[in-house]
């Protein structure tokens, strides 16, 4: 491994190698990744450089991680101690890994997060697909693609301005908030504890039970208040105890509710019982979560390949 030091400037060095940056503070240093990494422990910051690929498993890293441009890193059985930063068009893409600090997607392509441990999530575009894993923080996206299943997040969950945001089989101990979404979006056979609220949407709401966007095996709960509000969206609500109220105003179509559904608190606003005539409905979209399953696989493929081409990096 080569270490080369620079004042006041900065190079890039080969794959795996460690670059320092010296001025009249202490130093600062990272390392490099591209290609394939295995279990050794990275005692400071790692970077897969802009544009190239870098395989991890059963590495630790004690520092951050960034992941930048146009990069790709698929991590396996892996340990990130800092915050990871996935910049734009980059993808991340993890299985049985932990991250203890906040992961942040800047217009990234993806993150693929499967049977993982990860802390806070902070996307802005791009996808975020979680897959029985276990997030302990806030999850937010906004204007990509949210889909969530078999996951339990400790903290609130948010879809704001996303073409969708989908939840099954999860649990979520804090708010829901699924605000302006295009494509609306999807609750199924899951728990929310804290106040639920889907706002402003469009195409269509599926929230609990049957309904418009496919079949949904499995009763939802909601501990607290639900508000549907605004949306223009064909919006079903079945199949579902709400502990608390619920809201449903403002809403062209009105909120159809079934007959499966059981709400112990008031209820303001207007609503229509299953199979009332409403707006004509649309059909129903291809699945969303094998869509973002097969692009994941795709781009984590390409990943691989050129990690492999690039030979094992130096850690």
């Amino acid at each position: 491994m080569k270490i080369r030091t620079f004042i006041a400037t900065a190079s890039l060095v080969a794959s795996g190698s460690l670059v320092a940056f010296s001025g009249s503070a202490q130093a600062a240093l990272y390392t490099t990744c591209v290609g394939d990494g295995g279990a050794v422990t990275v005692t400071n910051d790692l970077v897969v450089p802009a544009g190239k690929s870098c395989t991890l498993t059963g590495t630790k890293v004690r520092g951050s991680v960034t992941v930048e441009a146009g990069a790709d890193l698929v991590a396996a059985g892996a340990t990130f101690n800092g915050a990871v930063t996935v910049e734009e068009n980059a993808y991340l893409d993890l299985t049985d890994t932990t991250v203890k600090g906040t992961l942040t997607t800047d217009s990234a392509f993806g993150a693929h997060l499967e049977k993982s441990n990860l802390k806070a999530v902070d996307a802005t575009e791009g996808f975020v697909y979680a897959v029985d894993s276990t997030l302990g923080g806030n999850v937010s996206s906004e204007a990509g693609e949210l889909y969530v299943s078999g996951s339990t997040l400790s903290g609130s969950l948010t879809g704001d301005g996303n073409q969708y945001s989908d939840v099954y089989d999860s649990t979520v101990k804090g708010a829901l908030t699924v605000n302006g979404n295009t494509l609306g979006g999807v609750l199924c056979a899951s728990e929310v504890y804290g106040a639920a609220k889907y706002a402003g949407n469009a195409d269509n709401l599926q929230i609990g039970g049957e309904g418009l966007l496919g079949s949904c095996a499995g009763a939802s709960y909601f501990g607290g208040n639900l508000a549907v509000t605004d949306n223009t969206a064909n919006a079903a609500l079945d199949n579902a105890i709400v502990r608390g109220n619920l809201t449903a105003t403002g809403n062209n179509p009105v909120l159809v509710v079934g007959e499966l559904t059981r709400i112990r608190g008031s209820v303001t606003g207007e609503t229509a019982p299953a199979g009332a005539s409403s707006a004509a409905r649309k059909a129903a979209p291809q699945d969303r979560g094998a869509d973002l399953a097969e692009r994941a696989a795709e781009r984590a493929a390409a990943a691989r390949a050129d990690a492999h081409d690039a030979g094992k990096s130096r850690l």
